[in-house]
């Protein structure tokens, strides 16, 4: 996890945010990293209520944000004697876009958020916070869920090996380098998984058949994906290689369910669609089945559709 040296944290004041403030303190030290803990006031809608007379000079903007850094600076005191080159700062706007803006802005290379919603991920809606950066965040996104075990016991790398897609290739690697060092600084179970499918169903191909060409396939994704795992793991026990027959969304998230995984390293790939719109199909149904943390990792090259102020 050397390769992050600019950590920006998202402080969420109507959430549970030590876990996120542990790891991200915890990484930041470890990596000699800077690290910068902002939180948003949201936009105050146009329409303002009826006020008293007394108070309508005010600027609640400046009350807000005055408030938050009071929150802030009681939340980070215990964290004063890390050695960590930290600052903060409040933002005021759409918490999504202002957010992204400071990433592109300040060149940060990892965001680390606590997730909105009653139970994490699970009753996330589109429009959250979380999943906008899921979407459209330039680098990689740690959604860190308030319950979370720091450091994570059980790590799970979803890989999708594929030779002859150079994007694929570049993001099994990211994947597998940040998964791979986190397991090593934290001491942590780290699992593999590739999720493979074959959905050929005629009732013109006899069922001989398409069994024979399921093993075929089978045969094929295993041969990429025992080349992935020996060149980035090659110590890793077998039991903790998953090849899996099925739909990705579904399977990796019963895996995780299975062997208890605490974080799951996953890219966000989409192959159609608007930028930004679509995180890929198979992240999208992760993230609204699992309950644990994920770190989320674009491809190389990937381009925000926020654009910097």
């Amino acid at each position: 996890m050397e390769r992050f040296k600019n950590i920006l944290l998202v402080v969420n004041s109507q959430a549970k945010n030590p876990a996120a403030l542990s790891c991200a303190f915890s990484l930041a030290k470890n990596n000699s990293a800077k690290l910068k803990i902002i939180d948003v006031v949201n936009e105050i809608p146009s329409y303002r209520p009826m006020v008293p007379e007394s108070i309508k000079n005010i600027n609640i903007y400046d009350l807000l944000a005055e408030e938050k850094r009071e929150y802030l600076d009681r939340l980070l005191r215990p964290f004063e004697k890390e050695g960590v080159e930290r600052s903060v700062k409040i933002l005021t706007g759409t918490p999504f876009l202002e957010i992204i803006r400071e990433v592109i802005r300040e060149s940060h290379d990892l965001v680390i958020v606590t997730p909105e919603g009653k139970s994490e991920f699970k009753d996330m809606l589109f429009g959250t916070t979380t999943m906008h950066l899921m979407r459209k965040c330039p680098c990689p996104v740690w959604a860190i869920k308030p319950s979370s075990d720091v450091p994570f016991p059980r790590i799970l790398a979803a890989v999708d090996p594929d030779p002859e897609d150079k994007e694929e290739i570049s993001l099994n690697k990211m994947i597998l380098e940040m998964s791979s060092s986190l397991a090593r600084m934290q001491e942590s179970e780290l699992h593999i998984v590739h999720v493979w499918d074959f959905l050929v169903r005629s009732v013109m191909i006899p069922k001989n058949t398409t069994d024979e060409m399921a093993d075929e396939m089978r045969t094929i994704h295993k041969s990429w994906f025992d080349d992935l795992v020996e060149k980035h793991a090659p110590d890793l026990p077998e039991d903790q290689i998953h090849l899996v027959k099925g739909e990705a969304g579904i399977q990796i998230s019963r895996l995780a369910k299975e062997k208890d995984i605490d974080l799951i390293v996953m890219g966000t790939l989409s192959r159609a669609g608007i930028p930004g719109l679509f995180i890929g199909n198979t992240a999208e149904k992760i993230l609204y089945r699992v309950d644990c943390s994920v770190l989320a990792v674009k491809p190389e090259g990937f381009v925000s559709p926020v654009l910097a102020d």
